[in-house]
């Protein structure tokens, strides 16, 4: 059997050379040589056996060995490059700070320098290996794997871990043996190419998020007179401008790099309950403050969060804009192009459509499937058109009586009708005056309204309810449906006449399931609005739940995800799987009750953890028989029996058990009881664990 052949890894510390070791094993170099390791003060002539090979951790390593070295001895020279799977911290500082590079020797530091700048992380690295007095104005330190040389003045440490092999001395290593990396046990070589390239598209990709985000916040910083504060997607504060500090009487060094829930307790509360990308109005001690929050995304992800904050009466423009949402609260459009998050082309595209259809006063006719945003879309579009300083007046036709409609919208005179008010009244058209009217499901109007719409529209005046002489209107008209107008005129319930009205400017949205790439990106929207909201941890999808997610024909649209994502929110801990999902379908999962079944939702509750609970939930179940119990009873009997358990839990156990068929839930006061179904699982479980 050939011997195998020998290298030997030199290096100045333990650490390094053990990670070198580490990292030779791991690229599967192991297989075809024996590695052994030497430190440079332990080296001796006769330590050094004639090893077929030598690799020195840097120049400066072998140049402090060659003398006790064996002449003859091939050598490699190992390259050197940063672990990039550990920089995401130094990234996260602003560019171009100050940062010391601590290493053990200066020609590694330098090294590590250059590697650094190479791959585009541009801070002001000043090498430090113990050879100066620390600078105190310096705060941040970087080192690869050397902690302990870092001077007890700096306040923020980052280790990026030792450095590892370049992927350039693996090859050189292997070629110098003769190995092929494609060879069949060389796969953990191919393995760690891989992962390498990997992490670089990785570094690549947070370092193009960080410098844009670093330069857009310079900006923002110099010159917004509002307090900022800027936090990642780990809740660490990356961003505070001074008028932040001041108001939050805190000092920069205090929070940046911080939780955000370092923030003073009264402050975070409010900011984590303010409704992302609206105005919110809220009283923090007893002051008044005008609030924004607004995601930076890169992609289909959340990179950060930003938030705007002032005290309401330091700035009058604010002030004016808060005394006028009071007391015109429903006329005002709170939502802009901005806030329709997608990353379809076909729904950029009817986007960038909309703008332009912004710009005129013709009537627009938005149609799609419920849940799609039309109301969103029609605010985005008087947001962004010259009426956007004009009233956005919204009317729902479907949710107003039909014996209300036609005095809501028109108004009505004094003495009209019985229990009209004595000064008469004004519609809705004439409050939209030189804005924007919104009339939502529009399919369901009646032919009296039909017949007055037409009418608006034609003349552009409106006739209130008992009154006698037409009012001029300015308004721009905006409608919405989900129902199909053609069919509804083919069956005589709608005018057509009133359909080509309409139909002047079509924007017709489209279904989620028409736009899978926005699942991802609306659920990472509304799982952070609802992490943040209900202080949870992050929450997490497996990659079969995600599967399901993308997979599902989501009939409620968009509404529907949130609700999923809320849903998921307040009954889940740990990782979502399938079945959690709230449209998940149990009855797929088990299509018969024959042989087997049991087993099947053994197994499954095991998985999700729950077992114990549901088989004590089934347990008191059985011992009532026929007789049902409500919730609570049903809680206070197991907590008697010393069980961590909350209301919460306890209805989402239910839930699990009544997809399963195994109890029956009652609606109202009616309660839980066993299912026969239930009786038979108990029984195959108690078989079983005899």
């Amino acid at each position: 059997m050939r011997k195998k052949p020998e290298i030997v890894v030199l290096a100045y510390q333990n650490a390094s050379l053990q990670a070198i070791i580490e990292h030779l094993n791991e690229v599967g170099l192991s297989q075809h040589c024996n590695i052994s390791g030497l430190l440079v003060k332990e080296i001796s002539s006769n330590q050094i056996k004639s090893p077929d090979l030598i690799l020195a951790t840097s120049e400066s390593v072998y140049e402090m060995s060659k003398n006790v070295l064996i002449k003859d001895i091939p050598y490699v020279i190992a390259k050197r490059s940063i672990n990039f799977s550990m920089v995401k911290e130094l990234l996260s500082l602003p560019r171009g700070s100050r940062v010391y590079l601590v290493n053990n020797m200066k020609d590694a530091a330098e090294e590590t320098i250059n590697t650094l700048l190479e791959v585009g992380i541009y801070h002001i690295y000043i090498p430090y290996y113990g050879q100066i007095e620390p600078d105190p104005s310096i705060t941040n330190a970087v080192t690869p794997g050397e902690v302990n040389m870092i001077p007890s003045t700096i306040k923020n440490k980052i280790n990026i871990g030792h450095r590892l092999l370049d992927m350039t001395t693996i090859f050189e290593i292997y070629d110098f043996f003769g190995i092929s990396t494609f060879a069949s046990n060389s796969q953990l070589t191919a393995r760690y190419i891989y992962s390498v390239i990997a992490l670089i598209k990785e570094l690549n990709q947070e370092i193009l998020q960080s410098q844009g985000l670093h330069k857009s916040l310079e900006g923002i910083v110099d010159r917004i007179e509002e307090g900022l504060i800027v936090y990642d997607q780990s809740n660490q504060i990356i961003s505070i401008n001074k008028q932040a500090l001041q108001m939050l009487e805190k000092k920069n060094i205090e929070l940046i790099n911080e939780d955000i829930s370092k923030l003073p307790q009264h402050f975070h509360n409010a900011f984590m309950q303010v409704e992302m990308e609206k105005e919110n109005f809220i009283d923090i001690d007893d002051v008044p403050y005008y609030i924004r929050k607004r995601r930076i995304f890169v992609g289909s992800k959340v990179f950060a969060t930003i938030i705007l904050f002032e005290q309401i009466d330091r700035i009058k423009k604010i002030a004016t804009k808060y005394r006028r949402s009071t007391r015109e609260k429903g006329f005002i459009a709170k939502h802009n192009f901005t806030d329709i998050r997608t990353s379809s082309p076909n729904m950029l595209s009817l986007i960038e459509r909309a703008k332009k259809m912004a710009n005129s006063d013709s009537t627009i006719f938005i149609y799609g499937e419920t849940g799609t945003g039309k109301e969103v879309m029609a605010q985005a579009i008087h947001s962004a058109s010259k009426r956007k300083e004009g009233p956005f007046v919204a009317v729902n036709l479907a949710a107003i009586a039909e014996s209300l409609v036609e005095s809501e919208l028109f108004g009505y005179e004094k003495g009209a009708f019985t229990g009209a008010n004595q000064t008469g009244n004004a519609g809705l058209f004439e409050r939209a005056h030189k804005g924007t009217v919104f009339l939502d499901e529009i399919g369901d109007a009646s032919p009296i309204i039909q017949n007055r719409l037409l009418r608006v529209l034609q003349e552009r005046e409106i006739q209130r309810v008992g009154g006698g002489h037409p009012i001029p209107v300015d308004v721009r008209v905006i409608t919405a449906t989900n129902k199909n107008l053609k069919v509804l005129i083919k069956e005589n319930k709608f005018r057509e006449d009133l359909y080509y009205r309409l139909n002047i400017l079509p924007v017709p949205l489209m279904p989620l399931r028409k736009r899978k790439e926005d699942i991802l990106l609306l659920s990472e929207l509304f799982i952070k609005e609802f992490e943040e909201k209900l202080q949870l941890d992050p929450i997490l999808f497996s990659k079969d739940a995600t599967n399901v997610m993308l997979n599902y024909n989501w009939p409620g649209n968009v509404r529907e995800l949130r609700n999923t994502i809320e849903y998921i929110a307040h009954i889940h801990s740990g990782e979502v799987m399938p079945q959690d999902l709230p449209f998940y379908p149990i009855e797929q999962e088990y299509p018969s009750y024959g042989y087997g079944r049991e087993e099947d939702m053994l197994q499954k509750l095991e998985r999700k953890g729950f077992l114990e609970d549901c088989l004590q939930i089934l347990h008191i179940l059985q011992q009532r028989g026929e007789e049902s119990i409500g919730r609570k009873s049903l809680l206070k009997i197991i907590l008697e029996q010393n069980k961590d358990m909350t209301e919460q839990k306890l209805r989402y156990r239910l839930e699990i058990l009544s997809d399963l068929k195994l109890v029956e839930v009652g609606r109202g006061r009616k309660g839980s009881t066993i299912s026969r179904n239930g009786e038979t699982f108990l029984s195959y479980v108690g078989q079983k664990v005899k």
